[in-house]
């Protein structure tokens, strides 16, 4: 139907399905819908709302449990390594002992070639935030694209994680779905293989 709309975006999909769903009633008698028309599409209203809205909060859960789990380990097995590193100062310490404690660390030989960033894409205070292990580069170029485009363009050099930036919408109140990944960088020179693509909608 000709100039028909209805939001892909998820974000904008809530504020859309919400607005229909309480306007829907003052225009039935003019658009000849029965008390049944109007509750019936109401109720899907609502259902693509509590889908979106359980999604959200299981995104919620996750990134609040993933918070949990790496301080966890950053306060944790900072205590841990302070005991591992006392118990090979113990008089009674031998290799055999770190052995069977798997605490003898193994040096993993660093490999440009197959290096590849992790990184996570995530909204914080308004803003898209990059966050990334160095684990032997020195830095990351970031590139983004808008999703279902197909070049990706050199967003920045990151040198520290988290790297944050405020993206400026085309249109205002528009969402945008953004995909981004990543190089690995010695001495301003891009090094191995790409990261993941991750992904965000800005404008939520």
């Amino acid at each position: 139907m000709k100039n028909s709309f209805f939001p892909r975006a998820e974000s904008f999909l809530v504020v859309w399905a919400t607005n229909y769903q309480e306007k829907i009633a003052v225009h039935a008698t003019a658009l000849g819908l029965t008390p049944a028309d109007v509750t019936a599409e109401v109720a899907f209203c609502q259902a693509i709302i509590d889908s979106i809205n359980a999604v959200t909060n299981q995104k919620n859960l996750y990134l609040s449990a993933k918070e949990t789990r790496d301080n966890t380990i950053s306060l944790q097995g900072g205590e841990l390594r302070l005991g591992i590193a006392r118990h090979k100062m113990a008089a009674g310490y031998t290799e055999a002992i770190g052995q069977d404690l798997g605490i003898i660390g193994v040096a993993d030989e660093f490999d440009a070639s197959t290096y590849k960033p992790e990184i996570i894409a995530e909204l914080f205070g308004g803003n898209v935030r990059i966050r990334y292990k160095k684990l032997g580069v020195q830095g990351i170029n970031i590139y983004s694209r808008q999703k279902g485009t197909a070049t990706f363009t050199f967003l920045s050099r990151a040198t520290k994680s988290p790297f944050e930036y405020h993206p400026v919408l085309k249109e205002s109140n528009q969402p945008e779905h953004w995909e981004y990944r990543a190089f690995g960088v010695i001495s301003d020179v891009e090094i191995g293989i790409a990261s993941d693509i991750v992904e965000i909608v800005f404008g939520e």
